[in-house]
């Protein structure tokens, strides 16, 4: 019976001083990151039914494993918003306050804001240099700007490349732990410690990519989402290639890295959402940045088209050459072209180009023209006025002919016959009665007749009984005025009635029809169609005037537009010939901005208006950036409120608690003390026990 008790005390001081190690562990790593509170299971050892001691196992770690899944999965949802704020900081940095003048919409202002100042003065030397610099400033600005997004875009690279590298680190960590704590557990040792370890590898794997875990026996099977394994008793390496950045590049197939697992051939995990750190640095490499960089290349490559459509060609490459539109779904031409975006070096070499053009014919001195289509075009919502016809002049027929074309002929005497009383005494005429024959266009001579008793309105009632039509009236001045739309015909019957009224005698022809023709502020330009011009004819005539092209279009009509752009007006002024050509004049849109197919690999969209100003469309990007800047530092900052909220719900459930551990040692200690005190006095009964035999 002694022996039994005694063992059975020796183990309980046994088990209570391995429980106060325990205790001790746990208190001196509570402030230990990834260590997990670590409890001893102890049972009653019971032999033919009797308790005999207590027995302990390996320790056993307090953990909820789908809690750490949750805090695992939550560190790469955090990770993948926080890589990329000081990327959206770098270029808020660099676009500046608001208020502060130095963001690209307020270098395309103060261009603007040059070329309204420059127009008080053309030719101003100052003016034209100041003008000079202020484009000189918009181009750097842009030039500074593409190289700022490139350099990001490379810097992700080599954030990349680090990541990679920490994530084959953790790998290879979290497979040598897999196969520690197999061998370890099969030989029944305890492997807590090690298991605290893997989950604080996995944690940090956790911050550069999401994954899955698996846990089967002692072994946990580490895979992406999409199940692809990355380690169990092995590591399957992940291989990247930092590639050197260019405007062009872009992901896949062209010219950057995807990250492989097992081999540089192996499998591309790239192409899915990896999330963590590595996630967010490839949605920065391959979307946002790119993006952005869109975004200014289509802005730059607009600036330097809509300058140039006026006929001022500000901006170009490097070669002074302004890159043409590209029709989607093709990729552009001009990937990269805000990088390379300078004043036209003609323009530099000459400033006067400004005011001159560098198209068309050189404006003269003085000439405010083409700072007159910068200001109201370039930076407006429209490339040029455009007169097009409704109606079908094709042919060789007279326009005259083919439209009807007629117009006033209005002949006014040059004697006042309403001062008479009677024409008894109209000087001039040589007797009573007189005649003379009026005949209009090709109709039928009528004769009239003046008697001496007739006045001036007899006469006029005469002409207009004979013709049946309203042909004569006497004027506010008491002269005889003839209208009537074609040819007039007067012939002196005798007694020189007709000069007498101070009419000339013969056909006196219709007008030709005649049309004005303005393109921007140069003088009016009349147009005249003969009874034999055509629309060839007519075609030769417009296209004579400086700075217009004027055509016939698929279905015949009429098309006049400003060659260098601009406003273009035409008014009819005798016989109606364009209202007769069905010509209106409209507004003509310039090309718009692309909204997709853009970027280095032709993938992307831009997400900015399509018909916009060009200061309307840089205040958007920049707007849209900073919205994009403020949306990502919102999502960390609530992604890394939900980790902090799931870091200290898992730390209360298996972290260490010092106050409790504290009153737990309190109780392994009496525990220890009365098994000591068990083992004196069983150790008394004893002597006691020996002391009585003989």
């Amino acid at each position: 019976m002694s022996s039994v008790s005694l063992n059975a005390a020796l183990s309980g001081l046994q088990v209570a001083q391995q429980q106060i190690d325990t205790i001790s562990n746990n208190i001196a790593n509570a402030s230990t990151p990834g260590y997990t509170r670590k409890i001893l299971p102890q049972e009653t050892q019971i032999i033919d039914g009797q308790s005999v001691g207590v027995l302990t196992s390996n320790l056993t770690r307090v953990v909820n494993q789908a809690l750490v899944g949750d805090v695992n999965s939550q560190t790469s949802a955090t990770n993948y918003t926080t890589v990329q704020q000081s990327y959206f900081q770098q270029i808020q940095d660099f676009q500046g306050s608001p208020t502060g003048g130095t963001s690209l919409n307020d270098q395309l202002t103060n261009l603007a804001s040059s070329f309204s100042q420059l127009s008080q003065s053309p030719n101003d030397p100052t003016m034209l240099s100041q003008t000079l610099t202020s484009a000189q400033q918009t181009a750097s600005q842009l030039n500074a700007y593409a190289n700022m997004i490139n350099g990001l875009r490379a810097q992700t690279e080599s954030d990349i490349s680090a990541g990679v590298t920490q994530v084959n680190q953790d790998l290879s960590n979290i497979a040598s732990l897999n196969v520690q704590i197999s061998n370890l557990a099969s030989q029944g040792q305890n492997t807590a410690d090690l298991q605290d370890q893997r989950d604080t590898a996995i944690n940090d794997l956790s911050k550069y990519m999401q994954v899955t875990t698996t846990q089967q026996g002692q072994m946990i099977y580490v895979a992406t989402p999409q199940g692809q394994t990355l380690a169990d008793s092995t590591a399957r390496t992940l291989y990247f290639h930092q590639s050197n950045m260019l405007p062009t590049s872009y992901y896949p197939g062209g010219g950057l890295s995807g990250i492989t697992v097992g081999s540089p051939s192996g499998t591309d995990i790239a192409q899915n959402n990896l999330g963590g750190q590595l996630g967010g640095l490839l949605n920065m490499r391959d979307q946002v940045l790119p993006q952005y960089q869109a975004q200014m290349d289509e802005f730059s490559q607009k600036l330097a088209s809509r300058f140039a459509d006026e006929g001022l060609a500000l901006f170009t490459d490097g070669n002074g050459k302004v890159p043409a539109d590209t029709a989607p779904p093709a990729t552009p031409a001009y990937t990269g072209f805000s990088s390379l975006i300078q004043v036209n070096p003609a323009i530099i070499n000459n400033p006067n180009l400004i005011q001159q053009g560098t198209t068309g014919t050189p404006q003269p001195a003085g000439s405010d023209e083409v700072i007159n289509r910068v200001n109201i075009y370039t930076f407006g919502n429209y490339q040029y006025q455009q007169a097009t016809g409704s109606v079908n002049i094709s042919g060789a027929t007279p326009l005259e002919t083919q439209l009807g074309l007629t117009t006033n002929n209005n002949i006014v005497g040059t004697v006042n016959i309403a001062a008479y009383s009677t024409l008894a005494t109209l000087p001039g005429v040589t007797g009573f009665p007189a005649t003379f024959t009026i005949q209009l266009g090709a109709g039928a001579a009528q004769t009239i007749t003046v008697n001496s008793t007739d006045t001036a309105s007899s006469v006029a009632s005469q002409i207009n009984t004979a013709l049946g039509s309203t042909v004569a009236t006497i004027n506010s001045n008491g002269d005889l005025s003839l209208n009537y739309k074609g040819d007039i015909t007067l012939t002196d019957g005798g007694n020189s009635i007709v000069s007498a009224f101070g009419l000339p005698a013969g056909t006196t022809p219709m007008p030709n029809p005649t049309f004005t023709v303005q393109v921007g502020t140069q003088p009016p330009t009349t147009i005249s169609i003969t009874p034999t011009d055509t629309s060839a004819t007519l075609l030769t005539k417009l296209n004579a005037i400086s700075g217009l092209t004027a055509s016939l279009n698929g279905s015949g009509y009429l098309v006049m537009t400003p060659t260098d752009g601009g406003g273009l007006s035409a008014i009819d002024t005798n016989g109606g010939p364009l209202a007769a050509m069905g010509v209106t004049t409209a507004n003509v849109a310039f090309s718009t901005f692309r909204q997709s197919n853009v970027g280095p690999g032709g993938n992307l969209a831009t997400g900015l208006l399509a018909n916009s100003t060009l200061q309307n469309y840089i205040s958007s990007a920049i707007s849209d950036q900073s919205e994009a800047a403020n949306i990502n530092k919102t999502q960390s900052q609530n992604q890394q409120a939900y980790l902090t909220t799931l870091t200290t719900r898992n730390q209360n459930t298996s972290g260490v608690n010092i106050d409790q551990e504290m009153t737990n040692l309190i109780q392994v200690q009496s525990a220890y003390s009365a098994a000591a005190k068990l083992i004196t006095a069983t150790q008394s009964l004893f002597t006691d026990l020996m002391n009585a035999i003989p």
